[in-house]
């Protein structure tokens, strides 16, 4: 297997004077830390999982077929505009979508293309009105959507748009509501855009290594401990290879469109302009209370990136916790039983 080259944490040398800063008085533990990051760095890659076939698509975004029984209850799966898609079906026995295939459902999913570059004119509520919820309609029957993390935002708008053709709505670490973050992290959020902004303008769009940083300042001890940990494992520990797999995944992802970012920082962290029903979507505002749909709302309780009271609030919602992180939720050890199965199981209900 190959060796990932240009292997993150991105960017790199932000990752490092973090490390040098919180480890200023104690060169042991950043001795580990740094013999992490090799760790990682040297771990060997798995192999990609195979391009699945557009059955749909307008602009750049398209949905693709994951498989499932023809005549089974359609799923399309939403995932973050924010890394690559391929967390939800990161290897064999670590895919949620595989799992739902298994369940006798036909599952689509996604995916958003480069929207940094193909579809740059769209911001957050384009996405939803021009590609996502005409793709779905397309479809010509009522789907369950799923979807995680800011997909899941996403899902929700288009759902209120999609009437009766949006049988079910399952959120996953979604974030609707960003007045829930805690004020250091929203003030940190509007910081972080205030100073990439200006390279955002000049590019066209936002990469998302400049995102990392601000994922990382939600808990930056819990960020080093993960690689001080590594070391301590010996050379042909499994675990180091789901580690770097999962990493591979954060470190990667198209660039944000320009639209796209602002209105993540704008309508998001700094106005909650989503979260308090001002947000316009294909000319109305979303307002999840008028959804008739059930609703499904999973989270982890050890989420760094979307804490519970930034979820979805409405009332008649079905929630449940699972004893994760943000990503860990979808494709850590307790997985299966903590999200796939609870899942699956309310996607088969009538």
């Amino acid at each position: 297997m190959a060796v990932a080259e240009a292997r993150g944490p991105h960017p790199l040398g932000l990752f490092l004077g973090l490390a040098m800063r919180r480890c200023a008085d104690d060169p042991a533990w950043l001795k580990r830390i740094l013999a992490g990051v090799r760790c990682y760095q040297q771990a060997s890659v798995l192999p990609p999982r195979p391009q699945r076939e557009a059955v749909l698509g307008i602009g750049g975004v398209a949905l693709r077929d994951h498989g499932g029984e023809p005549g089974g209850r359609l799923v399309v799966v939403v995932p973050s505009l924010i890394n690559a898609p391929h967390v939800l079906d990161l290897a064999p026995g670590r895919s949620l979508v595989e799992h739902l295939v298994r369940q006798g459902f036909r599952v689509l999913m996604v995916d958003w293309g480069n929207t940094g570059k193909g579809e740059r004119r769209l911001g957050l509520a384009g996405l939803v009105s021009a590609r996502l919820v005409p793709l779905v309609r397309k479809l010509g029957e009522p789907v369950s959507l799923v979807g995680y993390c800011l997909g899941g935002t996403l899902a929700l708008a288009a759902a209120c748009r999609l009437g009766p053709a949006a049988g079910r709505l399952a959120l996953i670490a979604a974030p609707w509501h960003f007045d829930g973050f805690p004020a250091p992290a929203r003030t940190n959020a509007q910081d972080v855009w205030d100073a990439t902004r200006p390279i955002a303008r000049q590019l066209g769009a936002l990469p998302v290594s400049l995102l990392n940083p601000l994922f990382w300042s939600l808990d930056e001890d819990a960020v080093l401990r993960k690689f001080a940990a590594l070391a301590d494992r010996e050379p042909d520990d499994p675990a180091i290879g789901w580690f770097a797999a999962v990493e591979d995944w954060a470190n990667s992802g198209a660039p944000l469109s320009l639209p796209a970012a602002r209105d993540l920082f704008e309508l998001g962290f700094r106005s909650d302009r989503i979260g308090r029903s001002r947000w316009v979507v294909g000319g109305l505002p979303v307002r999840p209370e008028a959804l008739s749909c059930p609703i499904l709302d999973i989270g982890a309780t050890r989420d760094r990136i979307v804490p519970k009271s930034a979820r979805l609030r409405r009332a008649g919602v079905i929630r449940a916790d699972v004893e994760a992180g943000h990503v860990g939720m979808v494709v850590g050890n307790t997985a299966r039983t903590g999200l796939w199965e609870p899942l699956s199981n309310w996607l088969q209900t009538a």
